[in-house]
């Protein structure tokens, strides 16, 4: 069993993917997936394979009309999950301007903004990272 804990950005057309080390100290972004039909196997088949216990899942905390849409479809996809990873622990985390932090750090790095498909699942993926580092920081504050 791992000690990872996996993080995931929920988007309509991508989800981000981000995982800890560990020692649950630093977030690691993976490859994000296409949001389609095989979503939740995708991701129960890499918790299964991981041992992971714990899943963070950004929500919008700041919701406007479009965006409790968009909570009804993470809850539900968590849902989903829920069903399939039983013994598996999700918490919904306050994901409200990761995505432009992501695009900020996207484009202190390459000098450039996202356009290409590739660069918007990396972009995807950062946001998923920045979720889990918030959660990771959180945590290391509690025990203080």
């Amino acid at each position: 069993m791992s000690d990872r804990i996996l993080a995931i950005d929920y988007g309509k057309k991508r989800v981000g993917i981000a995982w800890s080390d560990e020692l649950k100290i630093i977030a690691t972004p993976l490859n994000a997936l296409d949001n389609d039909g095989l979503l939740v196997e995708k991701v129960e088949k890499l918790i299964k394979e991981n041992g992971i216990k714990r899943v963070i899942v950004g929500i919008p905390v700041r919701m406007g009309g479009a965006k409790s849409e968009l909570v009804k479809e993470i809850r539900n996809f968590v849902e989903n999950l829920r069903m399939k990873v039983p013994g598996t622990d999700f918490i919904f985390f306050d994901e409200s301007y990761t995505s432009k932090e992501a695009e900020r750090i996207f484009i202190e790095k390459y000098g450039k903004p996202a356009v290409r498909r590739k660069d918007k699942y990396l972009i995807d993926s950062y946001s998923a990272a920045l979720i889990l580092q918030q959660f990771l920081d959180s945590m290391e504050n509690r025990y203080d």
